[in-house]
């Protein structure tokens, strides 16, 4: 997206470490936005029912920013890209699922204009063709910023998604996380509402990542204080995690990451390991902005055992990380961003673990 596409660079400047940003070292992958000589981001990664792999992102190519998705049965080849979006708003930071159906469903936030957009959501019956004209805005109130969307489903079938906005609370200075929830049987979108019961009333929270663990969702996000309107412009960020049963009532807000002084955490995700576990992967600065690490932390636990901190050496450098589940135990796959401000690419890395 426009907003994360500096976001290493920022990183580095708030960081003190000049207006150049240092590139760190590709690991060992693959180039998966092939052709494209403008920005790549914002990855999506899943493992469908048949075991194909699927990764939606969003793409400048073809002068307008618009989501592509593109798969693989084993990762020697890939279909597409496949052109998802084609309005000419800008649309960035896809959230694909699939139901026990077998249904598709992206969520996706679509900008009018620079900082004005809306949430917007479409399905898919083989996640590589869609028609523009079953999608469906989610969000429509006028003169907002809703952006980052990630979309879950209960086992009822009951679409949410949450997501990020600046501006709908004007008694309330800070970023806030909303839900928009669509019930299996209706024919539009209920208005969105503030969790309020994860938000904090001082400090921005931002960049959530939902997904159904279980029984249970599990929301992870960033939260930093308001000397900074972005997190990855701040120097100091942290990640909170909260459950819940049915998607709209939240457990009170657990901190998960203990870091201590300028160490930056962003772009958290979750995943699930061979054997049913469930894991937050992020990108962090603990041995300072020139030497971003991936980490990962067990959901279980999470609050009582930072020991469980492992860090993800297959997947050094970049952000936006993204780990999806192969058909072969304890092999995955990986997907990052990287590459210089206006160029970036989606990189990809099959590796094994635990790690």
């Amino acid at each position: 997206m426009q907003k994360v596409g500096v976001a290493l660079g920022l990183l580095l400047v708030a960081a003190g470490c000049g207006s150049d940003p240092v590139e760190p070292v590709v690991p060992t992958g693959q180039l998966l936005s092939i052709g494209s000589p403008t920005k790549d981001e914002d990855p999506s990664v899943l493992r469908a029912q048949d075991g194909r792999l699927f990764v939606a992102w969003f793409s400048d190519r073809g002068g307008n920013p618009d989501i592509y998705i593109t798969s693989t049965v084993d990762g020697t080849g890939w279909t597409g890209p496949f052109r998802v979006t084609t309005s000419t708003g800008g649309d960035f930071n896809p959230s694909l699922i699939q139901d026990e159906q077998g249904v598709f469903h992206l969520a996706w936030f679509r900008w009018e204009a620079p900082f004005r957009g809306h949430i917007w959501y479409n399905h898919s019956v083989d996640g590589l063709t869609w028609n523009p004209g079953t999608e469906e805005q989610v969000t429509t109130a006028a003169d907002v910023d809703d952006w980052v969307p990630t979309l879950v489903r209960t086992a009822d079938g009951t679409l949410l998604v949450y997501f990020v906005s600046e501006i709908r609370d004007t008694t309330n200075p800070t970023s806030e996380i909303y839900v928009a929830r669509k019930g299996p049987a209706a024919s539009s979108w209920d208005a969105p509402v503030s969790l309020t019961a994860i938000n904090s009333a001082t400090e921005h929270d931002h960049l959530p990542f939902a997904a159904r663990t279980g029984n249970t969702i599990t929301l992870v996000w960033v939260r930093h204080d308001t000397s900074q309107p972005l997190p990855w412009m701040n120097p100091k960020s942290d990640l909170f995690l909260s459950t819940s049963t049915e998607g709209l009532d939240w457990a009170p807000p657990t901190r998960i990451t203990q870091t201590v002084g300028n160490v930056v955490n962003l772009f958290p995700g979750l995943h699930q390991r061979t054997g049913g576990g469930w894991f937050c992967v992020w990108l962090s600065t603990p041995q300072g902005p020139t030497n971003p690490k991936v980490f990962e932390l067990p959901v279980a636990g999470s609050s009582t055992d930072p020991a469980a901190l492992v860090e993800n050496t297959a997947l050094p450098g970049g952000y936006s990380h993204r780990i999806a589940p192969t058909s072969t135990p304890g092999r995955y796959l990986g997907v990052w961003v990287q590459g210089p401000e206006g160029a970036q690419d989606i990189y990809y890395r099959f590796f094994s673990g635990p790690y």
